[in-house]
């Protein structure tokens, strides 16, 4: 049974396989599994409680991981494992960086689509009106 959807929720919970189109070409194919751990690790977001420590806060997160982009205020890196998430916690609080929100990121298949086509789905969307089929997750 073949599935075409543009919600890659859906498409994660309702699919063995998944095929991500873009353009009329599969850009991607596999498990909702596979595809996002071929992205990458999860990531964690610090928000600290005095934004002046957000630096102090990105230098901690450094030590676990490589930075990517963060909210305002905020302080985000890509970390080694889920596993360390305790240490990174354990480090900012040994650092006396009080912290306002903590969250840890898994990858998904937004996250997919975005790395094989470089936008994000709604903006695909947006482009691609009125011939939406160019930009939809065949799920099976």
């Amino acid at each position: 049974m073949f599935l075409t959807t543009q919600y890659l929720e859906e498409a994660d919970v309702l699919a063995d396989r998944v095929g991500i189109i873009d353009h009329g070409r599969i850009v991607a194919e596999g498990t909702p599994d596979a595809l996002k751990a071929d992205i990458g690790r999860p990531s964690v977001e610090v928000q600290p409680v005095d934004r002046g420590e957000r630096s102090a806060a990105e230098a901690v997160l450094r030590r676990f991981g490589s930075p990517v982009p963060a909210p305002p205020g905020a302080a985000a890196a890509r970390i080694d494992a889920a596993g360390d998430l305790a240490a990174v916690v354990r480090a900012l609080d040994a650092a006396g960086i009080a912290v306002q929100d903590l969250q840890l990121h898994q990858p998904s298949l937004d996250d997919v689509f975005l790395a094989k086509t470089g936008r994000k789905l709604e903006s695909a969307e947006e482009e691609q009106r009125p011939g939406k089929e160019d930009a939809e997750a065949l799920a099976a």
